[in-house]
């Protein structure tokens, strides 16, 4: 379970929305509103008692218990400091990074493009890669992080605003339709919209001093026609939000030419609120929620903390996640073991069948059960041990021939007249020119280690 802050900021309040999430399950737990006073000092201060209150909210929640530390917090510039722009590149210069973005949108921001950060996210992937480019003074997002920071809250990221509240269409399937959705954010006399197409931000802009009817009617056709100007297609449908939605309900009907019933109050999607926040706290800071909800999403998104407002606490964002780290690799390990485990149970069964057969094969073609399988090895060449006896003789006649012709030198003459080999005895009888040719023969032979017995025979002189 992790719990995440996203931090809504206006000219006048600080929006502070901690949105849990559990399996499958997104709930708003607390969602706090603190006014603030124009410039830096004041951001700092109303951060400060945001932080307080978050702190405060966890404690109560689990009284005599450590407040669990948030997972992760992600804050957005107003609208009307950042300059959006849909821009189009090849996927080759969009690779080379922000020089890139600079070099097109130099001449079409209202201020020096090298006084400002740039970042974009992908409308339509492809060749060209269509972009939704933004541009904020460099000093001035300086200025909020360090505000926001100095204050106890530390963000991740830094979006912008209107663009921040499309990103609710991940969690609402409403606003993920097909046709072009018109999602618009009414508070503190402006309004935040954003035109969706498949739950892809298309179009966002915020308006200003929308103090009459007139002025809130102009603003919506003056922004739609830019939108349909840029190739954009008219919205089949509108959804409201904030506290001031009911006063634009009919200008947005006028303007995108919808039937009333066709424009409807945000639906909530797959997310819940807790008792603890309020029943209208989606309503009243979506653009809050829809930051928070940045902790469970991975995807391309502006950020202006890039650069030297990058985060560095990388081990501190371990440390954060540790626990999940940990729950991730014992659970990888259980499974592991459970695979394991499972293949060892197959392989035994392997080996079992196989010992089985090969003892049936053995007791056919020997007579004898046989489960080892260098036992049977053994049996079938033929070596069955010293039990049984081979019925070929170790020595043939042949041998005894070839004893007897290495045995007698060279150098003694003698003709063979008779030769009998019969079991363990041989008989040799032939002519030699002496006596002591005799003796040297029968020496001879008596060296050999396998004639155990040597006799001369009788000798007969001629």
């Amino acid at each position: 379970m992790a719990r995440y802050l996203g931090i809504e900021v206006t000219d006048t309040t600080i929006k502070g929305a901690v949105l849990k999430t559990a399996y499958k399950k997104l709930i708003i737990e607390s969602m706090f509103a603190v006014y603030r006073t124009p410039g830096a000092e004041g951001l700092t201060q109303a951060a400060r008692d945001l932080a307080g209150l978050v702190q405060m909210a966890a404690q109560s929640a689990a009284p005599g218990k450590k407040a669990e530390e948030l997972d992760g917090i992600y804050a957005a510039l107003p609208g009307n400091e950042a300059s959006l722009r849909v821009i189009s590149l090849p996927r080759v210069v969009w690779r080379r990074g922000d020089k890139a973005l600079q070099a097109e949108l130099e001449g079409n921001v209202p201020f020096d493009i090298d006084d400002a950060m740039v970042d974009a996210q992908v409308i339509r992937a492809g060749d060209p890669v269509e972009l939704l480019a933004a541009a904020a003074l460099t000093t001035r997002v300086e200025s909020f992080v360090k505000a926001l920071v100095d204050g106890g809250l530390d963000p991740r990221e830094v979006g912008v605003g209107p663009v921040a509240l499309g990103e609710l269409a991940l969690e609402i399937p409403q606003l993920a339709a097909p046709g072009p959705v018109l999602l618009v954010y009414a508070h503190e006399r402006r309004a935040d919209l954003v035109v969706l197409t498949d739950g892809v931000v298309r179009f966002a802009r915020t308006l200003n001093a929308l103090t009459t009817p007139a002025a809130r009617e102009r603003g919506l056709r003056q922004s739609l026609a830019a939108h349909i100007a840029a190739g954009g297609a008219a919205p089949v449908a509108a959804y409201l939000c904030g506290e001031e939605a009911n006063f634009l309900a009919v200008h947005v009907a006028d303007a995108c030419g919808l039937p009333a019933e066709s424009v409807a109050p945000m639906p909530a999607g797959a997310i819940q609120v807790a008792p603890t926040a309020g029943e209208t706290a989606l309503w009243e800071a979506p653009i809050a929620v829809a930051l928070a909800a940045r902790g469970l999403a991975r995807s391309k998104r502006l950020d202006f903390r890039k650069g030297a407002l990058a985060v560095t606490g990388s081990a501190q964002v371990f440390r954060e996640r540790a626990p999940y780290f940990i729950a991730a690799s014992l659970a990888i390990v259980c499974f592991w073991g459970l695979a394991t485990w499972a293949r060892y149970k197959s392989l035994v069964a392997e080996r079992d069948r196989l010992a089985e057969t090969l003892a049936n094969v053995t007791q056919n073609v020997f007579g004898e059960r046989v489960t080892d399988p260098d036992r049977a090895a053994s049996l079938a060449r033929g070596e069955r041990g010293a039990e049984v006896v081979d019925p070929m003789p170790p020595a043939d006649a042949y041998d005894v021939l070839g004893v007897l012709s290495t045995r007698i030198t060279d150098d003694i003459r003698h003709d063979v007249e008779q030769l009998d080999i019969r079991g363990e005895h041989v008989q040799l009888q032939g002519v030699v020119n002496t006596l002591q040719d005799r003796d040297h023969v029968v020496e001879a032979l008596g060296r050999y280690e396998c004639f155990s017995a040597v006799r001369p025979g009788r000798a007969t002189t001629n």
